[in-house]
């Protein structure tokens, strides 16, 4: 294939990025997405558990804005598999596009995997229980740059190729543009960019607090106070 033919379907594909893979054995929280209110009398706990994918930043949003004017402290409450980097980063402008502080939390057995991270990240304060599972890994192809290259009829060694480019230059791309942010260690965060490549890395809120991450900013326990 002509090299300029080449490099034009690349950049055709390369609109499609933007998800990572969703991990293994996640089960429902894979599949649906459910957004959940609890009002409490110092505080509103927006739960989110599903992918990160389309209408959740308009779901969030709208559920803010319910909020605006209520002082109590609001918090978006985690448990996701990750999924679409720019939807991920979608979710985080809705959060600090409003005029009031939201903290983010994850509590124990909550998954918060992949592009849920950066959203963690965007919380004022970043909570989480000890025992609350974070997963990191590389950027990968989502299904529509696959069917993308299927119907452009990119022969295997090109989807090789692109594939390669997906898991460094946007993985570490990822890592400078919504991970590299307020109290991240770069330190850390550069010693994880080597331990992900090609395999997915589990850690617990406890784990990343005793590592110096930045991640987490404090540990609670169930109730999340």
């Amino acid at each position: 294939m002509p090299l300029l033919k080449s490099l034009g379907i690349i950049c055709g594909v390369l609109l499609l990025w933007g998800s990572f893979q969703l991990p293994s054995g996640s089960g429902d929280v894979a599949s649906r997405q459910i957004l959940s209110v609890k009002e409490e009398p110092d505080r509103i706990v927006l739960g989110w558990s599903g992918p990160v994918e389309p209408p959740m930043s308009e779901r969030v949003g709208a559920a803010l804005d319910r909020y605006r004017a209520d002082p109590r402290r609001l918090v978006l409450l985690l448990n996701s598999p990750g999924g679409s980097i720019q939807h991920g980063r979608d979710v985080v402008a809705v959060i600090r596009g409003r005029d009031r502080t939201v903290d983010t939390l994850v509590e124990r057995a909550g998954v918060c995997a992949s592009m849920c991270v950066p959203i963690f990240l965007a919380g004022a304060r970043r909570m989480a229980d000890p025992e609350a599972n974070f997963m990191f890994h590389e950027a990968s192809l989502n299904s529509s740059a696959r069917d993308e290259l299927k119907r452009r009829e990119i022969g295997a060694a090109e989807e090789a190729a692109l594939s390669t480019l997906v898991k460094t230059t946007v993985t570490d791309e990822m890592f400078r543009h919504d991970m590299g942010i307020r109290g991240v260690s770069a330190l850390w965060l550069a010693g994880l960019r080597k331990k992900i490549a090609g395999r997915d890395v589990w850690m617990s809120a406890q784990q990343l607090v005793d590592e110096g991450s930045g991640i987490v900013d404090g540990l609670v326990r169930a109730s999340g106070r």
